[in-house]
């Protein structure tokens, strides 16, 4: 049996963690979850060899769209070749000549790193390493300095405070101001978020755009406004000034425990009920009280099986292709969360459920009732 040590992200750190680990020369697989994000790091003889996770943002054939390397359409063909074939995706694209073999290794090494980088700025999580426990199907060694990560992992949680201090949330939208110099110091990545930003979408809905992580959005929008190119507006202060002067302030009648097992109650209630939408809140408002309380974990997970089976039987199924109904004049005037609004984007009346759900950044239970809703308000069918 594999010995494993297991923590909290609180009280070790990842830079310590990793530090640990490659000093100790060892061999295993690192777990690290919050709320529904779960990655793998692996390690041999104290070097990084690979990383997976389970934030659609993360997966291959989107980190390569976030750095210009693949179209939706492009990576919905690859998976459709993927799921007949059963060869990895990044051997498809390597075969019809999307991207040259020395750039996928480049770029999945950078994906592996990026993945790491993410949690050194998680204010919380889990850990679990289990000794000498390696996956058993091939992985394409990547070899990651450790100490190369820990640097740039700790540059980054200094460097945070600063963005934020500019880019305070995710509601902002940047405008870009001027045109940039074309010889510029921006990488792939930042590139797609430049493009992404056209003076509508928010912070939130150019990370949908671009693929990409809060860091390398919020900082290459930080780098913007700081050199002039853009500015910011803040569409979300009149709302809030509304929402103070109609609600006022709410007393606090529970202690935080308390208050995670009524919301957990309600949820289940709401869910008996098949009021999907109200379910999901309760549970997301008692994941913000604690994200790794095991029994918010455990209603999540419980709860986004039963609203996927209730789905399917209703008929919302992979192989559904939406068409949406309401004409555009009366959509722009509705709101949409982000979400919402990148998948409402992104129907065009030939591609189904499935092929929408494998070309977005969005996880497959948000999705799905991201569908549900729409059809739900009529403003989408289903062929």
């Amino acid at each position: 049996m594999a010995m494993g040590v297991s923590g909290n992200l609180k009280t070790m750190h990842p830079g310590d963690l990793l530090q640990w680990l490659s000093l100790g020369q060892k061999t295993g697989t690192l777990l690290v979850s919050r709320e529904a994000t779960e990655k793998k790091i692996f390690l041999r003889s104290g070097r990084i060899i690979s990383s997976a996770s389970n934030d659609p943002r993360e997966y291959l054939g989107q980190f390569l769209m976030s750095h210009g390397y693949l179209k939706e359409e492009e990576l919905k063909k690859a998976m459709e070749v993927q799921q007949q074939s059963g060869i990895l995706l990044g051997k498809i694209l390597v075969t019809i000549g999307l991207i040259s073999e020395q750039d996928l290794m480049r770029l999945m090494r950078l994906k592996a790193e990026e993945e790491i980088y993410d949690v050194f700025l998680w204010r919380d999580g889990q850990f679990h390493f289990i000794d000498d426990e390696l996956p058993q199907m091939a992985m394409v060694p990547l070899k990651i300095d450790v100490t190369g990560i820990i640097m740039e992992g700790t540059r980054r949680v200094d460097e945070w405070p600063r963005i934020r201090e500019v880019v305070e949330h995710d509601g902002l939208t940047p405008k870009m101001e001027k045109e940039i110099d074309p010889n510029a110091d921006l990488d792939d990545a930042q590139r797609t978020v430049v493009h992404s930003i056209d003076g509508r979408r928010n912070v939130a809905e150019i990370m949908l755009e671009s693929r990409s992580s809060s860091f390398v959005v919020c900082g290459t929008i930080y780098q913007l406004v700081r050199e002039g190119y853009a500015t910011l507006q803040d569409p979300t202060l009149e709302m809030a000034d509304k929402m103070q002067t109609s609600s006022g302030a709410f007393p606090k009648i529970f202690d935080e425990v308390d208050e995670i097992q009524a919301m957990l109650t309600a949820a289940q209630t709401a869910l008996k009920e098949k009021n999907f939408e109200k379910t999901q809140r309760l549970l997301r408002a008692a994941q913000n009280l604690d994200p790794n309380h095991p029994r918010v974990r455990a209603s999540i997970k419980g709860a986004e099986a039963v609203i996927l089976a209730e789905l399917h039987n209703l008929g919302i199924t992979d192989a559904k292709v939406p068409k949406v109904v309401k004409d555009l004049e009366e959509i722009t005037k509705m709101n949409f969360t982000p979400n919402e609004g990148f998948m409402l984007s992104r129907i065009n009346g030939t591609w189904d459920i499935g092929s929408l759900i494998k070309i977005s950044p969005i996880r497959e239970p948000d999705a799905m009732l991201i569908f549900y809703k729409l059809w739900k308000d009529e403003i989408v069918v289903f062929d």
